[in-house]
């Protein structure tokens, strides 16, 4: 590999598309061989990442966990792209993969409340189907906290619900009404500028007034998505 090159945005790419052919991630074995490094620069490289906010690792490890919105463990979100299947790190990150990969998606999920079947399908940005009707996305942290414990965060505290009646049954749910509930296909205009060009080599994560003005966009102000 030349000196020049941008090992950390070269291996970000090579995991997201491992991801995406094997829905699981490289090891770290795979990594060393693909990129000849030795084992501690590609555990340094993966640290680098990890503090970019490009993935997690597992705590004491250089094991990937999660790498949005790719989970490398098994979830309650299950999604299908393209015939093959993934799981995701939580409710967000399965309407995700639509704007991620512009495919059409199935996600197979349950309500966080009574554990009731939840389907959605998105096609060309809009649910196609959604089961039952009125299955919502809830979010039950504040944008500002989401990255104090981002496992937390992911695992949950942002799921399905299979109503408003459900969401307001469960004990996720904030009494003051602090949390956020958004449809499938708001959920998935908000996932636009984070995870639409995720796939790209050259992808960062978006600055945060650009994610400000896109919350205000779909006008979602106030306290709860104040960065």
């Amino acid at each position: 590999m030349p000196p020049t090159a941008d090992v950390p945005a070269l291996m970000r790419k090579h995991i997201y598309d491992h991801f995406l052919e094997h829905a699981v991630p490289p090891v770290v074995e795979q990594l060393m061989l693909a990129f000849s490094l030795s084992r501690e620069e590609t555990e340094n490289v993966l640290r680098e990442l990890e503090a970019a906010r490009q993935l997690v690792l597992v705590k004491g490890t250089a094991r990937i966990l999660m790498a949005w919105p790719f989970s490398a463990i098994a979830t309650p979100f299950r999604v299908e792209v393209g015939g093959r299947r993934y799981f995701a790190n939580c409710a967000w990150d399965a309407v995700a993969f639509h704007a991620m990969t512009g495919q059409p998606i199935r996600i197979d999920s349950s309500c966080h409340h009574c554990a009731a079947p939840i389907t959605i399908e998105l096609r060309d940005g809009r649910a196609v189907s959604v089961e039952p009707a009125e299955a919502l996305v809830y979010l039950a942290i504040p944008a500002a906290r989401w990255w104090d414990d981002i496992i937390l965060t992911c695992s949950n505290t942002m799921v399905f619900f299979a109503s408003e009646a459900h969401r307001d049954a469960s004990a996720l749910c904030s009494a003051d009404g602090g949390g956020a509930s958004l449809t499938p296909e708001q959920t998935h205009v908000l996932s636009g500028p984070v995870y639409g060009p995720r796939m790209e080599l050259g992808y960062t994560r978006p600055p945060r007034q650009e994610l400000l003005d896109h919350f205000a966009s779909m006008g979602l102000t106030g306290d709860f998505w104040a960065l």
